[in-house]
């Protein structure tokens, strides 16, 4: 197996839907693969989680603007590109994220919800909760789920790791300018309890290689690494940081159309706590019908909904009378 951090089956891109089955050959991935992997999203999730807490101890939350670059800013989120000329000072500080040359996003600010909710919202360990998310949160354009390596549990029904592959839209891939971008990646979710004791959720997306993820047709594989973090600050609000490196192959137009793309991805981020809310609400109108088609529609109590008192039985002649009320 070959990591990136940055008889086979065959592709089918007009298949009907943006999920599909696995387009490449089973990984059959062995324990020590699937150790390997879970080392690897620590690694990149402790990581990132020190810039992270440098940039929340901070009292004033402010970025260098000699590093980064405004790019959006939607609600009370802001995201930024790297400027090319911060890019080395921050490698040599060590002190902030830098893409070391490659495309990066910076995204920072705070957003309404509640952390489960957010969580619930991000998760999708299997194809029918990845459908379900993009009805919310449209961040991609066609994707599959390839394996697991760790899914959700009674005990941590947020914890989850899983190899995906994704497509990003790129303007003008129906032309013969640019093909459309693919990603086989890592992805995480989870709680993570920081030095300070405080429990922080997560998002990683990390590239990684296998041999049977072979090149599909009109498209140029990329890398990328993207983490997010929330805290939360208040009962209905959370504060955000997050990080994106993307490595598009080129150098030249798809670049540039790269980055916008990202930043879109980040500010989707404002309706993950609201699709988390619509799975929880879905999840017990489903259990509710299950029960009530076991168990039979509850026995109405003979009482008037309106002042509760004892409903008696109706005399012959009653027929304009209701069977919920004393009138």
């Amino acid at each position: 197996m070959l990591w990136c951090c940055g008889s086979t089956s065959t592709f089918q891109p007009k298949m009907k839907g943006r999920f599909i089955v696995n387009p490449f050959q089973e990984l059959n991935l062995t324990p020590a693969d699937r150790t390997s992997l879970e080392d690897l999203a620590n690694q990149c999730i402790t990581t990132n989680l020190q810039l992270c807490m440098k940039y929340m101890s901070g009292s004033k939350r402010s970025v260098d603007p000699h590093h980064w670059k405004p790019l959006k800013e939607k609600e009370r989120l802001r995201v930024y590109s790297e400027r090319p000329e911060g890019a080395a000072a921050a490698a040599a500080s060590g002190n902030e994220p830098t893409g070391s040359g490659l495309p990066m996003i910076l995204c920072v600010g705070t957003m309404e919800g509640k952390l489960e909710d957010l969580l619930f919202g991000v998760i999708s360990e299997d194809l029918e909760t990845m459908r379900v998310k993009a009805s919310y949160v449209d961040d991609f354009s066609g994707a599959a789920v390839l394996d697991a390596v760790v899914l959700p549990t009674l005990e941590d029904p947020f914890q989850s790791l899983v190899i995906k592959w994704m497509e990003l839209d790129i303007p003008f891939h129906s032309t013969s300018l640019v093909k459309n971008r693919d990603y086989v990646y890592l992805e995480g979710t989870g709680y993570i309890t920081t030095p300070q004791g405080e429990r922080m959720g997560y998002h990683l997306l990390h590239s990684v290689n296998f041999p049977q993820t072979h090149a599909l047709p009109s498209r140029i594989r990329g890398n990328l690494s993207i983490i997010g973090f929330w805290r939360q600050i208040s009962p209905n609000n959370m504060e955000m940081y997050a990080t994106g490196v993307m490595d598009p192959v080129d150098s030249g137009l798809v670049r540039k159309l790269v980055v916008p793309n990202m930043a879109y991805v980040f500010l989707s981020s404002l309706r993950y706590a609201y699709c988390g809310q619509m799975r929880k609400l879905s999840f017990m109108l489903d259990k509710a019908y299950t029960d009530s088609k076991q168990h039979g529609a509850p026995n109405r109590k003979s009482v008037c909904v309106t002042c509760s008192a004892p409903i008696s039985g109706r005399k012959l002649g009653d027929f304009g009378k209701s069977n919920s009320t004393c009138k």
